[in-house]
């Protein structure tokens, strides 16, 4: 079966919207776009045709192929891709394990007292007819329990916060776009007493800072937004740094704002320890070979704006990054929904969530 029979055009009608809205920017926060891709992955799986799970897994890689190549420098949707790629294995797999454990059973009892011929109308009595619709129903179950993985995953890593935060102390984050980061913070309220500088990341994320500061004073947490600049020179003060991230690689490293990595640096220069929030989905077990592929670049105008002419004409190149890559040597612990784990031990958890074979999409 070729590329092109794979995909059919009810298919195409599925994806082609879902990447519009990621070129766009249209989904924009990663909870969003998880849930966007395994939704569509249970479309495609009802919509698709197929009889055997070889050919869903082949359909399902060549969807994932083309929502990598369509936006490339996103990694969460062939995290949710690999994702299903996985329950379907684990089902298929589980399937055989329960044919094969039954059969060998009868035919050794009977091997001596049996024909060859009766020995074949017994392999075709123990192997059970494949079950498209009971494997269909299976694997759709198996996305919606993903799917509500995703949608708690808040609730899974605020229950620790009990053991992280220590009453009076203060604490740093220059991630105030982290959904997740706001809500642990607001549930450690209800339990310890804190105070959170919170950096204004400037330029892309200024707006969503001012909005993070006012959620927490809201909650009655002491919040104080301070300038990129200043991280150093309060460190030294600082009990913790609380990061969010983007994307979470095999080798413990991670993406998040640009910006994050001078900050985790100076927590290192002053020993003060970084915790990295992260959603189970969000560990990808890709590595980061070529780290400059994935740092996205926005908006070079918020920068240096455009009205300064006269000052663009002496400037070459103008940059601005949307991301950092932070090694994972700079973090000490990541706060998933499952736990808290070093970053020596990522590559663990990615191995429990993924099947090696389905690293490379194509």
């Amino acid at each position: 079966m070729t590329s092109k029979q794979i995909i059919t055009p009810e298919i195409h009608s599925l994806i082609d919207p879902v990447i519009s809205n990621l070129k766009r920017h249209q989904l924009i926060e990663d909870k969003d776009v998880a849930l966007t891709i395994a939704k569509l992955l249970m479309k495609v799986i009802s919509v698709s045709k197929w009889s055997n799970p070889q050919e869903l897994i082949e359909i399902i890689r060549k969807v994932g192929l083309i929502i990598h190549k369509s936006y490339p420098r996103k990694i969460i949707p062939g995290n949710i891709v690999r994702r299903v790629l996985f329950i379907i294995r684990e089902e298929t797999i589980e399937e055989e394990d329960n044919i094969n454990s039954n059969f060998p059973m009868m035919s050794s009892m009977f091997s001596l007292l049996t024909t060859n011929k009766r020995k074949e109308d017994q392999i075709q009595v123990a192997k059970p007819k494949e079950k498209t619709s009971d494997l269909r129903s299976i694997i759709a179950q198996g996305i919606r329990e993903l799917i509500d993985e995703i949608s708690n995953v808040n609730e899974g890593i605020e229950n620790m916060i009990a053991d992280l935060i220590h009453d009076n102390e203060v604490l740093l984050t220059p991630t105030p776009n982290s959904d997740s980061v706001l809500h642990f913070l607001i549930k450690a309220k209800t339990k310890r007493n804190f105070t959170v500088l919170v950096t204004e990341n400037y330029p892309n994320d200024i707006e969503k800072s001012h909005y993070f500061v006012k959620k927490l004073a809201e909650h009655k947490i002491e919040t104080i937004l301070i300038p990129d600049s200043t991280s150093y020179a309060v460190m030294s003060r600082v009990g913790k740094v609380i990061i969010g991230t983007n994307a979470v690689f095999a080798n413990g490293g991670c993406l998040s704002n640009s910006g994050v990595s001078q900050v985790v640096e100076c927590a290192k220069e002053h020993k003060t320890p970084v915790f990295a929030v992260a959603g189970l989905y969000k560990l990808s077990p890709l590595y980061p070979f070529t780290k400059d592929d994935l740092i996205e670049v926005g908006n070079s105008g918020k920068v240096l704006n455009y009205d300064d002419y006269k000052l663009i004409e002496n400037v070459q190149v103008v940059t601005n990054t949307l991301e950092d890559y932070i090694p994972p040597d700079l973090i000490d612990i990541f706060i998933t929904n499952i736990g808290g784990f070093a970053s020596t031990f990522i590559y663990r958890i990615v191995l429990d969530n993924y099947k090696v074979e389905d690293n490379k999409l194509d």
